[in-house]
């Protein structure tokens, strides 16, 4: 309707904005949120890949990684490889720690371990296992790694040195296992390596500063492992580290006696693991002259190792015992000689231990040999029995101008030891007494021994007879004529005291017998004079004298 009233004003149409000022806000977050995402992605760090063994305490979005325990990542994903042969950990890595990943980083899961050697991760029975890396900024780059299966030992950027050892006795030892020198633990094994073709085994292991020092070129590396019970021929010997070693395996170094200090090595220094002191200082003697022994008698008590000595004073060791054919035979043959082979040593004869000194050696033993050296075996020790070869100078050898040689050894004569000569005088003694009659002699003891029984038999009839006779005896009718003979006698002695006729005829009677005695005593005195004047008429006629024919 239209109206032509001037008070009333016409109605203006405008056209309404078509965005809603309430649209502001949502753009400004996905502004916001855009950038925060392109930020994240710009800043964040490489996605890697870490192969384990077990996924053991290991949790996505959790399970951190750490360096010197700062968290640098997180574990993303978990998947098991395609040979089953373990697990793939991927993990984000925060892009300010992206230079460490590289060929010289290394990964391991921390996790509660006890053993002999170490006791280590016991915080993560509360906060859990992580993954640990070490860091090093320097090495080409990667984004895939193997962790290891145990944590390193030595961490990097620990000052000391690291050495090469190797080893091919019975011994082996396990990454932890200490180095100790002079009962201080100063270092540990890092890693071991056998190596088939060789069939020795390869350690990595870790001298911490500032004993490292004491590492030099002249140093010896041996084994101190538990207790060890030595029954040689010099004695009793017991060998033993420290309390670790006596739980774990672990070696000891040092320097022989009467060897230079040497120089300092560098890392990486290769050393070899000797089995005792003994191997470890006999090692620096570089050369030796080699001989061979014939042994008649038996060498039971002699081993590998057993000591080589000249006037007391140890120069070599028996190297070898029935080991190789130095002779033609067999064990078995009555008269075959068991070979055993020697070292002398130059550098424990005093002499330089050079080629040199091996050829005086070798001309001085070879002189001894035209003349009066042989060998013989002793024994070192009473309570081990342990023998050992003694070179001695014999007055009544037989010299021989030339030597004999068996594959290229020269052979030195031997002779019968003491103990062996006292154990044939001890055989003779037994074959001698073998030959005597014994059985004779025992039939004619058990003779005799009888007729003693049959002689005591009848001496034990005979005092049963007498016993019997003495009980037959009237003891009563004896005592009876014995009393009557005393009172006999009692009235002849009072009849005599009295004067009466019986002592007039006793005193005449003896008057008489004493004239009679002293009308014989001329006879008497002339059968003592002459005791044959009886028989033979005297006669003081010369005797006749037979006279020599004419």
């Amino acid at each position: 309707m239209t109206t032509n009233d001037p008070n009333i004003n016409e109605a203006k149409v405008k056209p309404t904005s078509s965005i809603s000022r309430i649209w502001i806000i949502p753009i400004l977050v996905i502004v916001i949120g855009g950038w925060m995402v392109y930020y994240q992605w710009k800043n964040q760090g490489p996605l890697i890949t870490i192969e384990i063994q077990s996924a053991t305490g290991i949790e996505v979005n959790k399970t951190p990684i750490k360096v010197r325990d700062l968290d640098i990542g997180q574990v993303k994903k978990i998947t098991l490889k395609p040979d089953l042969n373990g697990v793939l950990v991927t993990a984000r890595i925060d892009a300010s720690a992206a230079h460490l990943l590289n060929e010289n980083a290394k990964f391991w899961v921390v996790a509660p371990r006890i053993s002999f050697s170490e006791v280590s991760g016991l915080n993560t029975l509360l906060s859990g296992s992580y993954i640990a890396m070490s860091a090093n900024d320097k090495g080409k780059e990667q984004l895939h790694f193997t962790a290891l299966e145990r944590p390193p030992v030595t961490p990097h950027g620990t000052p000391g040195l690291h050495v090469m050892l190797k080893s091919d006795d019975e011994f082996a030892y396990k990454p932890g296992d200490p180095i100790i020198y002079k009962g201080f633990k100063v270092g540990e094994f890092e890693d071991a390596t056998f190596n088939i073709d060789e069939r020795v085994v390869y350690y990595d292991a870790f001298i911490e500063a500032p004993y490292h020092k004491l590492i030099t070129n002249t140093t010896r590396f041996w084994d101190v492992s538990g207790v060890k019970l030595l029954l040689e021929s010099n004695g009793v010997s017991v060998e033993t580290g420290s309390l670790e070693t006596l739980l774990a395996n672990g070696i000891t170094f040092g320097i022989p006696e009467g060897v230079p200090k040497g120089e300092q090595v560098l890392d990486n220094a290769f050393f070899t693991i000797y089995g005792d002191s003994t191997a470890a200082s006999d090692a620096r003697y570089k050369v030796a002259a080699e001989y061979l022994l014939l042994i008649d008698e038996s060498v039971r008590g002699l081993t590998v190792g057993a000591p080589v000595e000249y006037r007391g004073i140890e120069i070599g060791n028996v190297t070898a015992i029935n080991s190789f054919p130095a002779v033609e035979g067999n064990i078995l043959e009555r008269d075959y000689p068991i070979p055993v082979l020697i070292n002398i040593y130059p550098g424990k004869a005093r002499q330089p231990d050079t080629k040199e000194g091996l050829n005086a050696i070798k001309q001085t033993i070879r002189n001894w040999l035209q003349r009066d050296l042989r060998a013989s075996l002793r024994m070192g020790n009473v309570l081990t029995g342990g023998l050992y070869v003694d070179l001695q100078h014999v007055p009544d050898a037989d010299s021989d101008s030339e030597i004999a040689v068996i594959n290229g050894y020269e052979v030195i004569p031997t002779v019968s030891n003491e103990f062996t000569q006292l154990t044939q005088k001890a055989d003779a003694i037994l074959d001698k007494i073998n030959q005597l009659p014994l059985k004779e002699m025992v039939e004619n003891v058990q003779f005799a021994v009888e007729d003693m029984r049959l002689a005591a038999e009848s001496v034990e009839t005979a005092s049963s007879d007498f016993d019997l006779l003495i009980a037959d005896i009237d003891a009563k009718a004896l005592n009876s004529n014995l009393n009557q003979v005393l009172v006999s006698l009692d009235g002849l002695l009072k009849n005599y005291s009295e004067g009466g006729f019986n002592q007039s005829e006793i005193k005449e009677t003896v008057d008489a017998l004493q004239e009679t005695m002293r009308n014989i005593q001329p006879l008497l005195l002339k059968l003592n004079q002459s005791p044959n004047s009886l028989i033979f008429s005297k006669d003081d006629e010369a005797d006749i004298q037979p006279k020599a024919r004419n």
